[in-house]
């Protein structure tokens, strides 16, 4: 029997994953089954048990894949030189969050809420997902010792306050965006400016 290519195994996961992502979605993280799951997908219950043996290693594939494709689509907005200000910063990553969520038949804004959930039971997810958001943190540091450098916030400034506070208003706007759904990227750039004072760019 021939093997098939990376790129093959590649696609075929994505394909699981990609069923795992909207059974969750709709029944829930411990509702879903593995048989919901292979039948969602398409494939064959040997064929997707090859990928993932059991229901616990899908579910944290899948909530480390999806962080992993967001962290390379946050690290160049941390990294930009000059470096964005703190309003347009936030702006830019919930329209990178916003962008990467929306999917046919999914949104994971609303299923890393599910993961969040899990992660209070689940160690292995949990260390995983703290990793994940220490070092965004700690881009946000990079990020804020920049704003203090330029004189965008105050010298006396703590980086780690302000990464946190930064930090929580992103994830603020993931749960807002996903339960409340009245919510967008601008309005946090919008009411960030307006309660740090800032002037609009001209």
């Amino acid at each position: 029997m021939p093997k098939i290519s990376d790129e093959k195994r590649a696609a075929r996961r994505l394909q699981i994953l990609n069923a795992a992502w909207t059974c969750f979605q709709r029944e829930g993280l411990h509702a879903t089954t593995m048989d919901d799951i292979i039948r969602a997908s398409g494939l064959s219950a040997g064929a997707v048990y090859s990928y993932f043996k059991t229901k616990d290693d899908l579910i944290v594939a899948a909530l480390t894949t999806s962080l992993s494709e967001l962290s390379g689509l946050l690290r160049p907005l941390l990294a930009r030189d000059p470096p964005l200000a703190p309003d347009e910063l936030v702006r830019e990553i919930a329209a990178a969050v916003e962008g990467f969520s929306q999917r046919d038949g999914f949104d994971l804004k609303r299923v890393a809420l599910l993961g969040w959930s899990e992660a209070q039971r689940n160690e292995r997810l949990r260390a995983t997902m703290q990793d994940f958001y220490l070092g965004f943190r700690q881009g946000l540091v990079e990020a804020a010792k920049a704003w203090r450098r330029g004189g965008r916030i105050a010298r006396a400034a703590d980086p780690e306050d302000v990464a946190k506070t930064v930090l929580s208003l992103v994830l603020g706007y993931v749960v807002q965006a996903a339960i409340v759904g009245d919510v967008e990227p601008d309005s946090l750039k919008r009411g960030l400016r307006t309660l740090t004072g800032a002037r609009a760019a001209s």
